[in-house]
């Protein structure tokens, strides 16, 4: 299984972590900490589903979306 983490607005998926390591890999945990608690959602799917899309939605601005690369920025 792969856990995924998705946008709150559209529900698109921006990350993903295989099974078992979801569960004990100490970065992916902070992060998705931080994810949930800005409201992303996350789910368990099979292999071959995943399918990552950037934001959809026009309600968020681009400067508020998500951002894989800028977290250790936001997280100090």
């Amino acid at each position: 299984m792969i856990q995924i983490i998705k946008y709150k607005c559209c529900g698109n998926a921006f990350a993903a972590c295989h099974e078992p390591d979801c569960y004990t890999d100490k970065d992916w945990l902070k992060s998705l900490r931080k994810y949930v608690s800005q409201g992303a959602t996350v789910e368990m799917i099979q292999p071959g589903q995943l399918q990552f899309k950037k934001c959809e939605c026009k309600k968020q601005p681009a400067s508020e979306e998500i951002n894989l690369f800028n977290l250790e920025n936001k997280t100090s």
